[in-house]
């Protein structure tokens, strides 16, 4: 996987990473179950549209239930399902790196930039295959957080985005997220 920082690429983290300092701020400091601005600024940031009023609910409910716990995909993942009948990688990745923001994010644009093609809708073991996905992102984090291209984009990321108290986990999502053909 090669990454470049070219200006399109700063530009577009520039304004994610203004609309994730906010949510970012807020998570601690509201209920999230009944804060609508959280809930709109969260829902605009991951693209969270179109769901019915019960899947905001129960998806802030849990948020705001978990939000000073070392909440996991896994456990996220198989709540969301049995609550609302729907596999959602995507959201419940997003829901523990919010919590936890050493997590890598389940993303379209991420499993592109990765390689990783993620399970059909009508797959035996969906759960356990997505579950098994998501180990193979942390476990690309893990090691690509070591190597020397990570590092050498991590001080350039740092020389336009200096002071941000991101994690290099949140500074590596920006990066694949912002990155699409």
């Amino acid at each position: 996987m090669e990454l470049n920082l070219n200006q399109k690429l700063i530009d577009n983290i520039g304004i994610g990473l203004t609309k994730y300092n906010h949510i970012m701020a807020a998570i601690q400091n509201t209920d999230v179950s009944s804060d609508i601005e959280f809930q709109k600024r969260y829902n605009g940031f991951y693209r969270m549209r179109q769901r019915p009023a019960e899947y905001y609910s129960t998806y802030f409910n849990f948020m705001e239930k978990q939000k000073n716990r070392d909440v996991t995909f896994e456990e996220t993942l198989r709540y969301l399902h049995a609550s609302l009948g729907r596999i959602e990688a995507s959201f419940s990745s997003k829901l523990v790196a919010t919590i936890n923001p050493n997590k890598p994010v389940w993303d379209e644009f991420v499993l592109q930039n990765l390689g990783i093609k993620k399970p059909t809708t009508y797959s035996k073991n969906r759960i356990e295959k997505t579950i098994e996905i998501y180990k193979g992102i942390e476990g690309f984090y893990a090691n690509f957080l070591k190597s020397n291209e990570c590092q050498a984009l991590l001080v350039e990321f740092d020389s336009h985005f200096p002071n941000t108290n991101l994690t290099q986990t949140k500074k590596v999502d920006l990066l694949l997220w912002q990155t699409r053909d």
